[in-house]
């Protein structure tokens, strides 16, 4: 039987089953990261003391900025970049989920006039109120 088993596996023999061999060791840029940190927090500065014409602009630049600097803490940080491919679709399936709520609460939060059909959002959005001198034609 062990001149069999030999054979099936090329002469060497099989690892014993619970044993896991240690992966490499991989050198990690952690100072060069950490001076991207520092340069993408900069922008992140820059950005807010520039006033582009629409608020939206800034917020989106820093939001951009910081999932850049999100990116790279969790891929050489959290040794994530040495992970397999199964890592990327626990991460992308919340990822799905969390942008289909997002916008299937769009409507809900574009509709906010007292007369929508929507009326979740009215306690939030009381009327106007009216002064006193013209309700009484005064």
């Amino acid at each position: 039987m062990t001149h069999a088993s030999s054979r099936m596996h090329g002469g060497e023999p099989e690892e014993p089953h619970g044993i896991t061999v240690p992966e490499p060791h991989h050198k990690s840029p952690y100072f060069a990261v950490f001076g991207v940190l520092v340069v993408l927090t900069a922008v992140t500065y820059l950005i807010a003391l520039h006033k582009f014409e629409h608020e939206i602009v800034n917020v989106l630049l820093a939001l951009a900025v910081a999932c850049l600097k999100a990116s790279c803490v969790a891929l050489i940080f959290m040794h994530l970049r040495y992970e397999g491919k199964l890592i990327y679709l626990i991460a992308i399936v919340p990822l799905i989920l969390c942008v289909l709520l997002v916008t299937s609460l769009i409507p809900d939060i574009l509709m906010t006039d007292q007369d929508s059909p929507s009326a979740s959002l009215h306690q939030f959005n009381p009327p106007p109120v009216r002064p006193l001198s013209a309700e009484h034609g005064h």
